[in-house]
Protein backbone atom coordinates (compact mmCIF):
# COMPACT_ATOMS: atom_id res chain seq x y z
CA UNK A 1 0.00 0.00 0.00
CA UNK A 2 2.83 2.35 0.84
CA UNK A 3 4.14 1.84 -2.71
CA UNK A 4 1.06 3.55 -4.19
CA UNK A 5 1.55 6.65 -2.02
CA UNK A 6 5.28 6.65 -2.83
CA UNK A 7 4.48 6.51 -6.55
CA UNK A 8 2.09 9.46 -6.24
CA UNK A 9 4.74 11.48 -4.41
CA UNK A 10 7.39 10.50 -6.97
CA UNK A 11 5.25 11.53 -9.96
CA UNK A 12 4.23 14.81 -8.33
CA UNK A 13 7.86 15.56 -7.51
CA UNK A 14 8.94 15.02 -11.12
CA UNK A 15 6.32 17.42 -12.45
CA UNK A 16 7.31 20.05 -9.88
CA UNK A 17 10.93 20.09 -11.13
CA UNK A 18 9.70 22.07 -14.15
CA UNK A 19 9.81 25.85 -13.94
CA UNK A 20 6.91 27.87 -15.35
CA UNK A 21 8.82 31.04 -14.46
CA UNK A 22 11.80 30.04 -16.59
CA UNK A 23 9.50 29.10 -19.49
CA UNK A 24 7.75 32.46 -19.16
CA UNK A 25 11.14 34.22 -19.06
CA UNK A 26 12.16 32.31 -22.19
CA UNK A 27 9.01 33.41 -24.03
CA UNK A 28 9.64 37.04 -23.03
CA UNK A 29 13.29 36.74 -24.06
CA UNK A 30 12.20 35.45 -27.48
CA UNK A 31 9.90 38.43 -27.96
CA UNK A 32 12.52 40.89 -26.74
CA UNK A 33 15.02 39.41 -29.18
CA UNK A 34 12.37 39.62 -31.91
CA UNK A 35 11.99 43.37 -31.29
CA UNK A 36 15.78 43.79 -31.55
CA UNK A 37 15.76 41.86 -34.81
CA UNK A 38 12.92 44.03 -36.16
CA UNK A 39 14.88 47.16 -35.18
CA UNK A 40 17.87 45.79 -37.11
CA UNK A 41 15.57 45.04 -40.04
CA UNK A 42 14.25 48.62 -40.04
CA UNK A 43 17.82 49.93 -40.02
CA UNK A 44 18.67 47.67 -42.96
CA UNK A 45 15.69 48.99 -44.91
CA UNK A 46 16.79 52.56 -44.23
CA UNK A 47 20.36 51.85 -45.32
CA UNK A 48 19.12 50.00 -48.39
CA UNK A 49 16.94 52.94 -49.42
CA UNK A 50 19.85 55.38 -49.10
CA UNK A 51 22.21 53.14 -51.06
CA UNK A 52 19.71 52.38 -53.83
CA UNK A 53 19.27 56.10 -54.48
CA UNK A 54 22.95 56.70 -55.17
CA UNK A 55 24.67 53.35 -55.75
CA UNK A 56 23.99 51.50 -58.98
CA UNK A 57 25.77 48.92 -61.11
CA UNK A 58 28.48 46.31 -60.50
CA UNK A 59 29.54 45.89 -56.91
CA UNK A 60 26.83 48.28 -55.73
CA UNK A 61 24.01 46.07 -57.00
CA UNK A 62 25.73 43.00 -55.57
CA UNK A 63 25.96 44.71 -52.18
CA UNK A 64 22.28 45.68 -52.32
CA UNK A 65 21.36 42.09 -53.17
CA UNK A 66 23.36 40.85 -50.17
CA UNK A 67 21.65 43.46 -48.01
CA UNK A 68 18.23 42.22 -49.16
CA UNK A 69 19.23 38.64 -48.32
CA UNK A 70 20.43 39.77 -44.89
CA UNK A 71 17.13 41.59 -44.30
CA UNK A 72 15.16 38.46 -45.32
CA UNK A 73 17.22 36.46 -42.85
CA UNK A 74 16.17 38.92 -40.13
CA UNK A 75 12.51 38.47 -41.13
CA UNK A 76 12.88 34.71 -40.77
CA UNK A 77 14.55 35.13 -37.39
CA UNK A 78 11.75 37.38 -36.13
CA UNK A 79 9.13 34.86 -37.25
CA UNK A 80 11.00 31.96 -35.59
CA UNK A 81 11.33 33.90 -32.36
CA UNK A 82 7.60 34.70 -32.23
CA UNK A 83 6.66 31.06 -32.94
CA UNK A 84 9.16 29.92 -30.30
CA UNK A 85 7.62 32.29 -27.76
CA UNK A 86 4.18 30.83 -28.47
CA UNK A 87 5.48 27.28 -28.02
CA UNK A 88 7.12 28.14 -24.69
CA UNK A 89 3.82 29.65 -23.53
CA UNK A 90 1.87 26.54 -24.53
CA UNK A 91 4.31 24.36 -22.55
CA UNK A 92 4.21 26.83 -19.62
CA UNK A 93 0.41 26.66 -19.41
CA UNK A 94 0.41 22.86 -19.70
CA UNK A 95 3.08 22.61 -17.00
CA UNK A 96 1.15 24.96 -14.69
CA UNK A 97 -1.95 22.78 -15.03
CA UNK A 98 0.03 19.57 -14.49
CA UNK A 99 1.70 21.02 -11.38
CA UNK A 100 -1.65 22.18 -10.00
CA UNK A 101 -3.12 18.71 -10.57
CA UNK A 102 -0.04 17.08 -9.02
CA UNK A 103 -0.24 19.22 -5.88
CA UNK A 104 -3.94 18.49 -5.50
CA UNK A 105 -3.48 14.72 -5.94
CA UNK A 106 -0.54 14.63 -3.54
CA UNK A 107 -2.52 16.51 -0.87
CA UNK A 108 -5.41 14.10 -1.31
CA UNK A 109 -2.99 11.18 -1.07
CA UNK A 110 -1.46 12.55 2.14
CA UNK A 111 -4.95 12.77 3.68
CA UNK A 112 -5.74 9.22 2.62
CA UNK A 113 -2.50 7.90 4.06
CA UNK A 114 -3.10 9.73 7.33
CA UNK A 115 -6.61 8.26 7.45
CA UNK A 116 -5.26 4.76 6.88
CA UNK A 117 -2.52 5.21 9.46
CA UNK A 118 -5.13 6.27 12.03
CA UNK A 119 -7.23 3.16 11.33
CA UNK A 120 -4.32 0.78 11.96
CA UNK A 121 -3.01 2.88 14.87
CA UNK A 122 -6.44 2.68 16.55
CA UNK A 123 -6.48 -1.08 16.04
CA UNK A 124 -3.05 -1.42 17.67
CA UNK A 125 -4.42 0.45 20.72
CA UNK A 126 -7.47 -1.77 21.05
CA UNK A 127 -9.91 0.48 19.26
CA UNK A 128 -12.13 -0.84 16.48
CA UNK A 129 -11.79 -4.36 15.07
CA UNK A 130 -9.81 -6.17 12.40
CA UNK A 131 -12.78 -6.55 10.03
CA UNK A 132 -13.42 -2.79 10.03
CA UNK A 133 -9.68 -2.08 9.60
CA UNK A 134 -9.37 -4.38 6.58
CA UNK A 135 -12.53 -2.91 5.02
CA UNK A 136 -11.13 0.61 5.45
CA UNK A 137 -7.80 -0.53 4.06
CA UNK A 138 -9.45 -1.78 0.86
CA UNK A 139 -11.55 1.41 0.46
CA UNK A 140 -8.56 3.70 0.97
CA UNK A 141 -6.43 1.56 -1.34
CA UNK A 142 -9.03 1.84 -4.10
CA UNK A 143 -9.22 5.62 -3.64
CA UNK A 144 -5.42 5.89 -3.75
CA UNK A 145 -5.27 3.90 -7.00
CA UNK A 146 -7.83 6.26 -8.55
CA UNK A 147 -5.66 9.21 -7.47
CA UNK A 148 -2.60 7.56 -9.01
CA UNK A 149 -4.46 6.94 -12.30
CA UNK A 150 -5.64 10.57 -12.40
CA UNK A 151 -2.11 11.83 -11.75
CA UNK A 152 -0.63 9.54 -14.42
CA UNK A 153 -3.20 10.88 -16.89
CA UNK A 154 -2.24 14.47 -16.02
CA UNK A 155 1.46 13.68 -16.50
CA UNK A 156 0.76 11.90 -19.81
CA UNK A 157 -1.21 14.91 -21.07
CA UNK A 158 1.67 17.22 -20.16
CA UNK A 159 4.19 14.86 -21.79
CA UNK A 160 2.11 14.94 -24.97
CA UNK A 161 2.16 18.76 -25.10
CA UNK A 162 5.88 18.75 -24.33
CA UNK A 163 6.53 16.31 -27.18
CA UNK A 164 4.50 18.26 -29.75
CA UNK A 165 5.93 21.68 -28.88
CA UNK A 166 9.41 20.22 -28.39
CA UNK A 167 9.40 19.01 -31.99
CA UNK A 168 8.60 22.55 -33.13
CA UNK A 169 11.25 24.14 -30.92
CA UNK A 170 14.00 21.62 -31.58
CA UNK A 171 15.22 23.51 -34.63
CA UNK A 172 14.48 27.00 -33.31
CA UNK A 173 15.28 28.03 -29.74
CA UNK A 174 15.21 24.43 -28.59
CA UNK A 175 15.71 24.31 -24.81
CA UNK A 176 12.15 23.38 -23.88
CA UNK A 177 13.10 19.86 -22.80
CA UNK A 178 15.57 20.94 -20.12
CA UNK A 179 13.57 23.94 -18.90
CA UNK A 180 10.42 21.89 -18.52
CA UNK A 181 11.97 19.34 -16.16
CA UNK A 182 12.43 16.54 -18.67
CA UNK A 183 15.35 14.97 -20.44
CA UNK A 184 15.53 14.91 -24.23
CA UNK A 185 13.95 11.66 -25.31
CA UNK A 186 15.41 9.11 -27.66
CA UNK A 187 13.42 7.82 -30.68
CA UNK A 188 12.19 4.73 -28.78
CA UNK A 189 10.67 6.90 -26.06
CA UNK A 190 9.07 9.19 -28.66
CA UNK A 191 7.57 6.14 -30.36
CA UNK A 192 6.25 4.96 -26.99
CA UNK A 193 4.53 8.31 -26.31
CA UNK A 194 3.00 8.30 -29.80
CA UNK A 195 1.74 4.73 -29.34
CA UNK A 196 0.34 5.76 -25.97
CA UNK A 197 -1.80 8.37 -27.76
CA UNK A 198 -3.47 5.84 -30.08
CA UNK A 199 -6.16 4.86 -27.51
CA UNK A 200 -6.95 8.58 -27.14
CA UNK A 201 -7.34 8.90 -30.90
CA UNK A 202 -9.59 5.85 -30.93
CA UNK A 203 -11.72 7.38 -28.16
CA UNK A 204 -12.14 10.61 -30.14
CA UNK A 205 -13.25 8.64 -33.18
CA UNK A 206 -15.58 6.46 -31.12
CA UNK A 207 -17.36 9.55 -29.72
CA UNK A 208 -18.74 10.32 -33.16
CA UNK A 209 -20.75 7.50 -34.84
CA UNK A 210 -19.98 8.97 -38.28
CA UNK A 211 -16.25 8.80 -37.59
CA UNK A 212 -16.57 5.26 -36.26
CA UNK A 213 -18.22 4.24 -39.52
CA UNK A 214 -15.61 6.15 -41.55
CA UNK A 215 -12.85 4.25 -39.73
CA UNK A 216 -14.43 0.93 -40.60
CA UNK A 217 -14.58 2.01 -44.26
CA UNK A 218 -11.06 3.44 -44.22
CA UNK A 219 -12.49 6.87 -45.10
CA UNK A 220 -9.64 9.04 -43.80
CA UNK A 221 -10.90 12.16 -45.56
CA UNK A 222 -14.00 12.18 -43.33
CA UNK A 223 -11.94 11.37 -40.23
CA UNK A 224 -9.45 14.18 -40.90
CA UNK A 225 -12.25 16.73 -41.26
CA UNK A 226 -12.96 16.35 -37.53
CA UNK A 227 -11.00 19.23 -35.88
CA UNK A 228 -10.09 17.32 -32.70
CA UNK A 229 -8.87 14.22 -34.51
CA UNK A 230 -7.05 16.23 -37.18
CA UNK A 231 -5.23 18.34 -34.56
CA UNK A 232 -4.13 15.28 -32.57
CA UNK A 233 -2.82 13.53 -35.69
CA UNK A 234 -1.01 16.70 -36.76
CA UNK A 235 0.55 17.20 -33.31
CA UNK A 236 1.97 13.68 -33.04
CA UNK A 237 2.40 12.41 -36.59
CA UNK A 238 2.70 15.67 -38.55
CA UNK A 239 0.04 14.84 -41.16
CA UNK A 240 -2.77 17.24 -42.00
CA UNK A 241 -5.53 17.46 -44.60
CA UNK A 242 -5.58 20.45 -46.95
CA UNK A 243 -9.28 20.68 -47.74
CA UNK A 244 -8.95 23.30 -50.49
CA UNK A 245 -6.59 21.08 -52.48
CA UNK A 246 -8.03 17.73 -51.32
CA UNK A 247 -4.66 16.28 -50.33
CA UNK A 248 -2.61 15.42 -47.27
CA UNK A 249 0.71 16.99 -46.35
CA UNK A 250 3.08 17.13 -43.36
CA UNK A 251 4.31 19.73 -40.89
CA UNK A 252 7.95 20.54 -40.18
CA UNK A 253 7.68 18.91 -36.73
CA UNK A 254 6.60 15.51 -38.11
CA UNK A 255 8.21 12.28 -36.92
CA UNK A 256 9.98 12.18 -40.29
CA UNK A 257 11.81 15.40 -39.43
CA UNK A 258 13.35 13.58 -36.48
CA UNK A 259 14.26 10.44 -38.44
CA UNK A 260 15.92 12.19 -41.41
CA UNK A 261 16.66 10.11 -44.50
CA UNK A 262 18.54 6.94 -45.43
CA UNK A 263 18.48 4.83 -48.60
CA UNK A 264 17.12 1.91 -46.61
CA UNK A 265 13.81 3.78 -46.25
CA UNK A 266 13.17 3.41 -49.99
CA UNK A 267 13.83 -0.31 -49.72
CA UNK A 268 10.94 -0.55 -47.25
CA UNK A 269 8.33 1.04 -49.55
CA UNK A 270 6.60 -2.25 -50.39
CA UNK A 271 6.16 -3.00 -46.69
CA UNK A 272 4.20 0.23 -46.22
CA UNK A 273 2.16 -0.28 -49.38
CA UNK A 274 3.91 2.25 -51.63
CA UNK A 275 4.71 1.87 -55.34
CA UNK A 276 6.89 4.83 -56.29
CA UNK A 277 9.13 6.24 -58.98
CA UNK A 278 12.13 7.89 -57.31
CA UNK A 279 15.28 9.71 -58.40
CA UNK A 280 17.79 7.18 -57.11
CA UNK A 281 18.31 5.08 -60.25
CA UNK A 282 20.81 2.23 -59.83
CA UNK A 283 22.04 3.74 -56.59
CA UNK A 284 22.85 7.10 -58.22
CA UNK A 285 21.50 9.95 -56.08
CA UNK A 286 21.29 13.71 -56.57
CA UNK A 287 23.93 14.72 -54.02
CA UNK A 288 26.57 17.43 -53.86
CA UNK A 289 28.98 18.94 -51.33
CA UNK A 290 29.44 22.63 -50.55
CA UNK A 291 33.22 23.18 -50.96
CA UNK A 292 33.16 26.07 -48.47
CA UNK A 293 31.56 24.22 -45.57
CA UNK A 294 31.94 20.55 -46.47
CA UNK A 295 28.21 20.09 -45.88
CA UNK A 296 26.56 17.48 -48.13
CA UNK A 297 23.14 18.05 -49.65
CA UNK A 298 20.71 15.56 -51.13
CA UNK A 299 17.57 16.16 -53.21
CA UNK A 300 15.13 13.36 -53.94
CA UNK A 301 11.84 13.22 -55.82
CA UNK A 302 9.06 10.63 -55.56
CA UNK A 303 5.73 10.07 -57.31
CA UNK A 304 3.32 7.16 -57.37
CA UNK A 305 0.78 5.29 -55.26
CA UNK A 306 0.52 4.93 -51.48
CA UNK A 307 -1.53 2.94 -49.00
CA UNK A 308 -1.53 -0.28 -51.03
CA UNK A 309 -3.01 1.50 -54.04
CA UNK A 310 -5.57 3.54 -52.11
CA UNK A 311 -3.88 6.91 -52.67
CA UNK A 312 -1.45 8.71 -55.00
CA UNK A 313 0.77 11.76 -55.01
CA UNK A 314 4.35 13.00 -54.88
CA UNK A 315 7.17 14.27 -52.68
CA UNK A 316 10.16 16.60 -52.90
CA UNK A 317 12.69 16.11 -50.09
CA UNK A 318 15.87 18.03 -49.24
CA UNK A 319 18.38 16.73 -46.71
CA UNK A 320 21.81 17.66 -45.38
CA UNK A 321 24.80 16.01 -43.70
CA UNK A 322 27.34 18.11 -41.80
CA UNK A 323 31.04 17.78 -42.53
CA UNK A 324 32.60 15.24 -40.20
CA UNK A 325 29.21 13.84 -39.19
CA UNK A 326 29.35 10.73 -36.99
CA UNK A 327 25.96 9.55 -38.24
CA UNK A 328 25.80 6.19 -40.07
CA UNK A 329 27.00 6.20 -43.67
CA UNK A 330 24.25 7.28 -46.04
CA UNK A 331 22.20 9.04 -43.36
CA UNK A 332 21.05 12.65 -43.94
CA UNK A 333 19.22 14.98 -41.59
CA UNK A 334 16.12 16.93 -42.63
CA UNK A 335 17.20 20.34 -43.97
CA UNK A 336 16.77 23.09 -41.40
CA UNK A 337 17.07 26.88 -41.24
CA UNK A 338 18.35 28.57 -44.39
CA UNK A 339 19.00 25.17 -45.99
CA UNK A 340 15.26 24.66 -46.34
CA UNK A 341 13.60 25.04 -49.72
CA UNK A 342 10.37 26.67 -50.86
CA UNK A 343 8.63 24.25 -53.23
CA UNK A 344 5.52 24.51 -55.36
CA UNK A 345 4.79 20.95 -56.53
CA UNK A 346 2.21 19.85 -59.09
CA UNK A 347 1.11 16.28 -59.79
CA UNK A 348 -0.53 15.90 -63.20
CA UNK A 349 -1.73 13.21 -65.61
CA UNK A 350 0.83 12.13 -68.18
CA UNK A 351 -1.66 11.66 -71.04
CA UNK A 352 -4.14 14.48 -70.59
CA UNK A 353 -1.98 17.01 -68.76
CA UNK A 354 -4.75 17.44 -66.17
CA UNK A 355 -3.37 18.85 -62.91
CA UNK A 356 -4.60 16.76 -59.97
CA UNK A 357 -3.37 19.12 -57.25
CA UNK A 358 -0.73 21.71 -56.34
CA UNK A 359 1.08 21.96 -53.01
CA UNK A 360 2.34 25.54 -52.73
CA UNK A 361 4.36 25.25 -49.52
CA UNK A 362 1.52 23.77 -47.44
CA UNK A 363 2.79 22.21 -44.21
CA UNK A 364 5.58 24.73 -43.61
CA UNK A 365 5.62 26.52 -40.26
CA UNK A 366 4.81 30.22 -40.38
CA UNK A 367 4.24 31.97 -43.72
CA UNK A 368 7.59 31.56 -45.50
CA UNK A 369 6.56 28.21 -47.12
CA UNK A 370 10.06 26.82 -46.50
CA UNK A 371 10.28 23.16 -45.51
CA UNK A 372 12.54 20.16 -45.91
CA UNK A 373 9.74 18.08 -47.44
CA UNK A 374 6.92 19.04 -49.81
CA UNK A 375 4.47 16.14 -49.74
CA UNK A 376 1.03 15.89 -51.34
CA UNK A 377 -1.07 12.70 -51.26
CA UNK A 378 -4.71 12.29 -52.31
CA UNK A 379 -6.76 9.32 -51.07
CA UNK A 380 -8.04 8.09 -54.42
CA UNK A 381 -7.43 4.49 -55.56
CA UNK A 382 -6.25 3.11 -58.88
CA UNK A 383 -3.68 5.75 -59.92
CA UNK A 384 -0.21 4.34 -60.65
CA UNK A 385 3.26 5.94 -60.97
CA UNK A 386 3.50 5.47 -64.73
CA UNK A 387 0.34 7.60 -65.16
CA UNK A 388 1.78 10.54 -63.23
CA UNK A 389 4.14 13.42 -63.91
CA UNK A 390 5.57 15.86 -61.41
CA UNK A 391 6.71 19.42 -61.97
CA UNK A 392 7.86 21.96 -59.45
CA UNK A 393 9.69 25.19 -58.76
CA UNK A 394 12.30 25.27 -55.99
CA UNK A 395 13.34 28.53 -54.36
CA UNK A 396 16.50 28.55 -52.22
CA UNK A 397 18.49 31.04 -50.13
CA UNK A 398 20.97 32.18 -52.80
CA UNK A 399 22.06 31.64 -56.41
CA UNK A 400 25.09 29.58 -55.33
CA UNK A 401 22.89 26.89 -53.78
CA UNK A 402 20.43 27.16 -56.69
CA UNK A 403 23.25 26.60 -59.20
CA UNK A 404 24.62 23.60 -57.30
CA UNK A 405 21.19 21.97 -57.24
CA UNK A 406 20.69 22.80 -60.92
CA UNK A 407 24.08 21.34 -61.91
CA UNK A 408 23.43 18.13 -59.96
CA UNK A 409 19.93 17.71 -61.39
CA UNK A 410 21.14 18.24 -64.97
CA UNK A 411 23.99 15.76 -64.38
CA UNK A 412 21.51 13.20 -63.11
CA UNK A 413 19.10 13.84 -66.00
CA UNK A 414 21.88 13.37 -68.58
CA UNK A 415 23.07 10.15 -66.90
CA UNK A 416 19.53 8.70 -66.80
CA UNK A 417 17.58 9.75 -69.91
CA UNK A 418 14.87 7.21 -69.05
CA UNK A 419 13.87 9.52 -66.17
CA UNK A 420 12.72 12.13 -68.73
CA UNK A 421 13.74 14.94 -66.37
CA UNK A 422 14.21 18.51 -67.66
CA UNK A 423 15.58 21.30 -65.48
CA UNK A 424 15.65 25.09 -66.01
CA UNK A 425 16.82 28.17 -64.13
CA UNK A 426 13.75 30.34 -63.54
CA UNK A 427 15.13 33.50 -61.88
CA UNK A 428 17.98 34.95 -59.83
CA UNK A 429 15.82 37.25 -57.69
CA UNK A 430 14.63 35.20 -55.91
CA UNK A 431 16.91 32.24 -56.78
CA UNK A 432 14.54 29.68 -58.35
CA UNK A 433 14.87 26.63 -60.57
CA UNK A 434 12.15 24.54 -62.13
CA UNK A 435 11.86 20.99 -63.38
CA UNK A 436 9.43 18.65 -65.16
CA UNK A 437 9.68 14.92 -64.43
CA UNK A 438 7.81 12.70 -66.89
CA UNK A 439 9.18 9.24 -66.12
Amino acid sequence: MTAVFDKIRELAGKVETGSTTELDDRARACRAAKESVKDAQALLESVGTQLSESWHGGAGESALSSLDAFKKNREDQAEDLEESAKSFEVVRDALAKAQSDARSKREDAEKLQAKLDNVWNDLSHGKGNIVFAWAQDKIVKAEALVLLADLQRAVTTYDAVLLAEGFKLRNRTGQVWELAGSEKRNPAEIAAIILREIPGLAALVAKNPKLDLALLKGDWDTIMRDPEVAQKIYDYFGFKYVEGGDFYTTGEHSVQSYLGWHDIYDKMEKLIGADLDRTSAQGDNMEFTDPKTGKQHRLELWKGSYGFGGAFGGEVGFYTRDAGSQDPSGYFSAAQGDDQIKVTQQIYDKKSGKVYFTNDGEGADGTDKRHFWNLAIRSEPGVHPEQLCQRATIEVRDTDLRDRIYNEMTRYAAAHPEENLTVTKVSDHPPVLGYDWKK
